[in-house]
């Protein structure tokens, strides 16, 4: 799992780097459609997103100094240089498992709480606690949930469609 911020489960680990290549496989031996084109990324990329999408000001020495060892954080296999980039946050004496693998406390300050994505952190706390119980949200197209994003539009709904419509026109 990737845990993004801004979704119900940015507060959770997220899989070590040997899991995801285990689920990677589980996922390509059960495809026997040849109509079927399984894409992912690879690992080692999805663990670095994790730490960057998670991270904090303290990572940006280590975007320096991996630059300095020619990175570049790209999906670009030919390009990516794992041991490069863990020689950089050895380097600059930061964990890296800290900021991926690390699962987070509900009223833990995140460094992205600064940012108004529109949905409220207290809905997606919800979310989240909902999701733990196995319980589905419905539709916001059906009724208001009270994530928060109305406050953007105008008129104060978006289940009429107007949010909807809004981002097909765009």
């Amino acid at each position: 799992m990737f845990q993004k911020p801004f979704t119900p489960f940015q507060w959770e680990p997220q899989d070590r780097i040997e899991t995801l290549q285990e689920k990677q496989r589980f996922l390509k031996g059960k495809i026997k459609s040849k109509f079927i084109n399984y894409n992912y990324h690879e690992s080692y990329i999805s663990f670095l997103e994790a730490v960057f999408s998670r991270g904090d000001r303290r990572l940006t020495k280590v975007l320096i100094k991996a630059w300095e060892k020619g990175c570049k954080f790209d999906g670009w296999q030919e390009y990516f240089k794992f041991d490069k980039w863990m020689e950089a946050f050895k380097e600059c004496g930061i964990d890296p498992e800290f900021y991926a693998y690390r699962k987070r406390a509900l009223d833990e300050i995140l460094p992205w709480d600064f940012i108004d994505a529109g949905v409220s952190k207290e809905y997606l706390i919800k979310e989240y606690q909902r999701a733990m119980e196995c319980i589905l949200t419905k539709d916001c197209r059906l009724g208001c949930t009270a994530c928060g994003i109305t406050k953007y539009l105008e008129g104060g709904a978006c289940f009429n469609g107007a949010i909807f419509n809004k981002v097909s026109k765009n």
